[in-house]
């Protein structure tokens, strides 16, 4: 039994079952895509109560820095003329110098020789290594 078949039959069948292959993968491409839908759906719901907490939270931040704004003008109309400031800057310069006298091991002339004594002390162990 001899089965012959002309070219034009052959292509049309390979089309053909390039058809159906086509509609298999487009079937199976359609349910991940549905899947990731309502992947991206509950995401978009996450995010708008998110929004909504933020937005909530936002307002009431706006409440307070109100109020802390409202406070600080209060408070520098009783300190005005500025003697309040210069004293407590004094007073911090003051303790600065303080600190500067107790602690002699904080001076940059003491603290370049204490360099300066290390790296002639590395050089002498490399010299003497060599």
């Amino acid at each position: 039994m001899d089965v012959t078949i002309d070219i034009k039959t052959f292509f049309v069948l390979l089309v053909l079952i390039a058809l159906v292959v086509l509609i298999i993968y487009g079937i199976i491409l359609l349910r991940r895509l549905l899947v990731t839908v309502d992947h991206a759906n509950k995401v978009l719901e996450d995010v708008e109560v998110i929004s909504a907490i933020a937005a909530t939270r936002s307002e009431d931040l706006d409440g307070i820095i109100d109020n802390v704004s409202s406070a600080t003008t209060e408070l520098s109309d009783a300190m005005s003329g500025g003697s309040f400031i210069t004293a407590v800057s004094s007073v911090a310069k003051s303790a600065a110098s303080i600190k500067g006298i107790l602690s002699p091991e904080d001076d940059i002339e003491t603290r370049a020789a204490k360099r300066s004594e290390k790296k002639s002390e590395r050089r002498r162990k490399k010299r003497s290594e060599k």
